[in-house]
């Protein structure tokens, strides 16, 4: 009987004639991990049955059950909006206020150079009449910056009586509880004091961009849910530390957008050794306000403890539930490979000429997994059994036949052999005539259960941390949630599909195998007829291609019918239904491409814009740039000429620069210029900066097709300072089109537009006038085309000529506010500069062709997108069409692109359309022709999508 031991045989079968079948061998991380899972599951069976599998997945359950309520239920510790902020500054009054709150801080270092902070809170508190609690409270951190402060040396009294204290811990915070005993009114002096470890922190100075050690801090701790009316601030700090700061510390109250601070300087009444800072505040602060003071400190001053175990925890644990997948799903695949393997049956084979009985094709083609040439075994088994009698019927078979060995293992075949194979009644009759079986125990539960939970749970975790602040380095919520999703689908995937072979089914699979050797050693599909009860069985398992050429010429001569017939007899039969030719493939790669290559194209690439982004010199984004003003600008161009008729402008900015010192960071001098014209870089560089004829620390970056400047001063500075710029363009020209006439384009961009807002405005003081020069060669100012001021409105184009006899001249401006102090509107509406246009040819070097692609290539994703659209209208309008006449369109690649490529182009048009539309300024026509595009498409596929259901029979 096959798939048993006994087979009739088996003890004469020569040695010589056995063909061993190997155990498989596995690897070495493969067989530990499978072991380990196989004594899991033997320890848990010996710990109990159902009951504990039961228990187990309400544990599960559980589990879910918490991840569905993070995901959709209300945010846990959600940050405190304005709206919370000020309800709770509306109810000062429900708790005791502090009159004043003085803050002495002695800082140290220990023997390892690591920081030990003493913190005294004298707090004169005033509890109102009828409070409803009579605690009193005040919460230390536990953990900042990913340091333990381990707060020691705790002691409280009021009014001068040591009180017991309450300590309620938690992560990242301790609570402390005084009950002093009694309901308390008026005034009452608490003294809070303790020791902190560790405040300081590796940091980037924002002002310097290099790092630093910072001890930055909120004397009010995590969360002070008491007004105070009086502030005093003192840091003590070690004179050797003191040396080493970067520039003077700072100080600093607020609430919520409210906030004042100041720059603090050494107290007179230091003590020997140590220097004393202090900063006071006079103004009432609401609940939950911030009094912070920041130290900055040159980079290794201060040893840094290592990270503490919460820090570890805070920043992996969120990831907790997509690292246990991960560790789920490299078990599945170990259990799958070998605790979930085939059943092993004879450690070899034998070459079979007969059947296996009682196992039809179909069955032999799931034991081998051979979808790709499962319909050709199932045809060939119809062929062989039809007689002579019925003709006709044996030809439709046999064309039947040559129509799936021409299609077996071809590309376009396997979605739908999978889909057969998949859904065929043989998976599961495997199971019932025990030829497979479906693991079960307490690891298939988990491999089930623990993929569903977790993955709700990591998506719950994700969606409630939105709402917090990031602590790890590295946080990719999309890409968390995303891997999770993988991860355990794959997990499901293998739990639910593992269907491992039993004896018997590994014993009928050796008998298959064995008709495999059979048919190669007998070359069975040369010589074979179709009536041959063992073909069916030759091709499972054999390779699809060549087997299903082989097959096809076996066949061909015994096909009588017509070639006309014989197709009307495939088509009439059905089994060509589903089968994909390559351009039907092409035309659904093509769809799918189409929409991933949009997304991919809106996040890689830079952003498409016909017109200037705001400077990001006047955004504010820059640490220090609002705290300096420009109050005299003295700004003089040079245009000369280089080797090989080029071409150099060399331009000097002396400004009279008034610095604040009213930010936490110091002002920084922040200077902007266009560096690429039409998709030409002008080779603009920064040559020096100097502040009251000293050099200046500064730092250069491109963006966006301009050259920003940035001063990176470390030290607090304040009033008016004389600072000088040179810059240098090696390439000034610029070729380009005016008026129809291509020209040489030299443009000197003094000031961006925007630059008066940089300008103070006040009528008692208005600002200097501003000066402008522009000197060039005569031979170069004569052969213009045009030249003038930017804009025209700013004043008259008067060029004068060098006395000294140099054969150059120059052109000044000088703009003066009016007697209000403002700027006339004239000179604000654009780039305050010189435009000279020459002939084309006249400075070498330009590229003609850079406009015109610079151009094309910012109108490209609005043009494109317009192309989809037009695609998608014209598929919908052909679906509209068939859809009217009624009749469903025949499979082919015309139908697959109506269907396939009309949503896919309208898809990729709105990806690309937005991202454009984000890009165009609003009075642009280009941005109306890419929104009447999309709206178009939109309607189209819409009204194709109506008529199309109303166009459908109606039962």
């Amino acid at each position: 009987m096959i798939g048993s031991d006994e087979a009739s045989g088996t003890d004469a079968v020569e040695p010589d004639t056995r063909i061993p079948d190997p155990a498989p061998r596995h690897t070495p991380l493969w067989t530990v991990l499978s072991a380990w899972l196989l004594r899991v599951e033997r320890w848990l069976q010996s710990r109990g049955g159902s009951r504990l599998r039961g228990g187990l997945w309400q544990l599960w359950g559980l589990v879910a059950v918490g991840g569905i309520l993070l995901l959709v239920g209300p945010v846990i510790n959600p940050p405190l909006t304005l709206d919370d902020l000020t309800d709770e500054a509306s109810d000062v009054t429900d708790t005791w206020i502090a009159r004043s709150f003085d803050a002495d801080y002695r800082v140290t270092t220990d023997e390892d150079g690591r920081l030990v902070t003493d913190v005294e809170e004298r707090i004169d508190a005033f509890f109102p009449k009828d409070l409803d609690d009579r605690t009193i409270e005040r919460v230390l951190a536990t953990e900042y910056q990913g340091h333990a402060l381990d707060p020691s040396g705790i002691t409280v009294t009021l009014d001068g009586v040591k009180q017991d204290v309450t300590r309620e811990r938690a992560a990242v915070f301790l609570r402390l509880v005084v009950d002093p005993g009694e309901q308390l009114t008026g005034d009452h002096e608490l003294v809070i004091r303790y020791r902190l470890s560790d405040l300081a922190y590796v940091n980037t100075d924002p002002a310097t961009g290099r790092p630093v050690d910072l001890l930055r801090w909120d004397v009010f701790g995590p969360d002070l849910q008491q007004a105070v009316a009086k502030l005093d601030v003192r840091v003590t700090i070690p004179q050797e530390l003191d040396d080493r700061l970067v520039r003077q510390p700072y100080g600093s109250l607020a609430w919520t957008l409210i906030g004042a601070g100041q720059w603090l300087s050494p107290e007179p009444d230091s003590p020997p050794g140590e220097v004393a800072y202090a900063f006071t505040s006079e103004d009432a602060a609401p609940p939950h306000a911030q009094a912070r003071f920041a130290m900055p400190f040159e980079p290794g001053s201060i040893t840094m403890p290592p990270q503490s175990w919460i820090f570890w925890v805070q920043t992996f644990g969120p990831v907790l539930p997509m690292l246990v997948l991960a560790a789920t799903l490299l078990l599945s695949f170990a259990a799958r490979a070998v605790a979930w393997g085939d059943a092993r049956g004879r450690p070899w084979y034998v070459a079979q000429w007969d059947p296996p009985k009682g196992v039809t094709p179909r069955t032999a083609a799931h034991i081998l997994r051979s979808p790709a040439t499962m319909e050709l075994a199932e045809r060939l088994k119809d062929a062989a059994i039809s007689g002579t009698k019925q003709q006709a019927k044996r030809q439709a078979r046999l064309i039947a036949a040559a129509g799936a060995a021409k299609r077996a293992g071809r590309l376009g075949d396997r979605p739908r052999a999978l889909r057969r194979y998949l859904t065929g009644p043989e998976r599961a009759g495997q199971i019932q005539a025990g030829l497979r079986r479906v693991p079960k125990g307490f690891v298939r539960d988990w491999f089930i259960a623990a993929p569903i939970a977790l993955t709700l749970l990591q998506w719950g975790i994700v969606r409630q941390l939105s709402h917090q602040t990031v602590l790890a380095v590295v946080w990719w919520p999309l890409a968390f949630v995303a891997l999770s999703t993988v991860f355990a689908v794959i997990v499901l995937a293998i739990a639910l599909t593992a269907r491992p072979l039993t004896r018997k089914g590994a014993l009928v699979k050796q008998h298959l195998l064995g008709i495999r050797v059979f048919a190669e050693r007998t070359q069975l599909l040369d010589r074979a007829t179709l009536r041959d009860r063992l073909l069916p069985y030759a091709v499972l398992g054999a390779p699809p291609r060549a087997t299903g050429r082989q097959v096809a010429d076996l066949i061909a001569p015994e096909i009588t019918m017509p070639a006309a017939a014989a197709d009307r007899a495939s088509r009439a039969d059905g089994s060509r239904a589903g089968f994909l030719t390559g351009p039907r493939i092409a035309v659904r790669v093509l769809a799918v491409l189409l929409v991933v290559g949009a997304i991919v194209a809106v996040n890689v690439l830079p952003a498409p814009s016909l017109e200037s982004e705001t400077p990001r010199s006047y955004t504010g984004d820059i640490p220090g740039s609002t705290l300096t003003t420009i109050a005299t600008a003295d700004l003089d161009a040079e245009l000369t000429r280089t080797d090989g008729d080029g071409a150099r402008l060399s331009v000097t900015e002396r400004l009279g620069v008034d610095f604040s010192n009213e930010g936490s960071v110091p002002a920084q001098v922040v200077r902007e210029w266009p560096a690429v014209v039409d998709g030409q870089d002008l080779g603009l560089t920064v040559d020096r900066v100097t502040i009251d004829g000293d050099d200046a620390p500064f730092t250069t970056e491109r963006a966006e097709g301009r050259l920003l400047l940035r001063t990176t001063f470390a030290d607090v500075r304040t009033g008016l300072h004389d600072v000088v710029i040179e810059t240098t363009a090696t390439r000034p020209a610029v070729a380009t089109s005016v008026d129809g006439r291509d020209v040489d384009q030299v443009r000197w961009v003094a000031l961006l537009d925007g630059w008066s807002n940089s300008v103070p405005w006040d009528r008692d003081s208005p600002p200097e006038p501003f000066r402008l020069s522009f000197t060039a060669d005569d031979e170069l100012l004569d052969d213009a085309v045009d030249a003038g001021w930017t804009p025209a409105e700013a004043g008259a184009w008067r060029p004068a000529a060098s006395e000294d006899g140099s054969g150059r001249s120059t052109a000044q401006l000088v703009l003066a506010p009016d007697d209000d102090g403002r700027w006339s509107l004239d000179v604000r509406g654009d780039d305050l500069g010189v435009v000279l246009d020459l002939p084309a040819g006249t400075v070498a070097g330009t590229d003609a062709d850079a406009a015109a692609w610079a151009r094309t290539a910012a109108q490209a994703p609005g043009l494109l997108t317009a192309g989809l659209a037009g695609l998608a209208i014209l598929g919908s309008v052909i679906g509209t069409l068939g859809t009217a006449r009624r009749r469903a369109p025949k499979p082919g690649p015309f139908r697959d692109a109506v269907r396939w490529l009309t949503p896919a182009t309208f898809i990729a048009a709105v990806v690309l359309g937005v991202w454009t539309l984000n890009g165009v300024a609003g009075d642009d026509p280009f941005g109306d022709l890419v929104l009447g595009a999309l709206v178009a498409g939109l309607v189209a596929i819409l009204a194709r999508y109506i008529i199309a259901m109303w166009a459908r029979p109606r039962a």
